[in-house]
């Protein structure tokens, strides 16, 4: 299984790898909890079940999905996800989603899975990937940005959250090898 090895901010070490099927309930949890914050994602409810996960990591091994984990120490930190375009023709094209634990937050694993990710997608085929965010996410769109994403749209008023109506923020990052 392939894996990178990186060190957080607080000096500890960052293991990013492929996700296993034992790692489903770790996902699911992650998921569930960034929910639950009712701030970074436009769902309210989290309504998957474990064996939700299970059966999307097992489905990697055969397709051009990728979901990766990363581990602080041995401890579960996030993880991030790269499925393909719909279309015959942007096949090429991969869409990232991402969750980094509050608890880890601010310490190198955003930035440890979104390196990690983009090594994953080229030995995937693809050569590009395309991310949305909030547009009030300022530390995302931070690390984004200092990564070589570029805006490419905002979707104004686009999710009624909690907290009122927010943009949604359209990126993109051409990859080379």
């Amino acid at each position: 299984m392939k894996l990178w090895e990186y060190t957080a901010k607080d000096g500890r070490s960052i293991t990013v790898r492929g996700a296993t099927v034992d790692d489903a309930k770790y996902l699911h949890a992650g998921f569930r909890n960034v929910v639950e914050e009712h701030m970074w994602l436009p769902t309210f409810t989290p309504n998957s079940h474990v064996s939700d996960w299970a059966n999307w990591i097992s489905r990697t091994r055969h397709t051009r999905e990728v979901l990766l984990i990363a581990l602080v120490d041995t401890e579960y930190a996030g993880h991030l996800s790269l499925q393909p375009e719909e279309w015959h023709a942007s096949q090429h094209v991969a869409k990232l989603g991402i969750i980094v634990m509050k608890e880890h937050r601010s310490n190198g694993i955003g930035r440890s899975l979104m390196l990690s990710g983009e090594r994953a997608a080229l030995e995937k085929d693809y050569s590009k990937i395309i991310l949305s965010t909030f547009d009030d996410n300022e530390v995302a769109k931070g690390l984004y940005v200092s990564l070589g994403y570029r805006v490419v749209g905002i979707r104004k008023n686009h999710f009624n959250m909690p907290k009122g109506l927010i943009d949604e923020l359209l990126m993109e990052k051409e990859l080379s090898e």
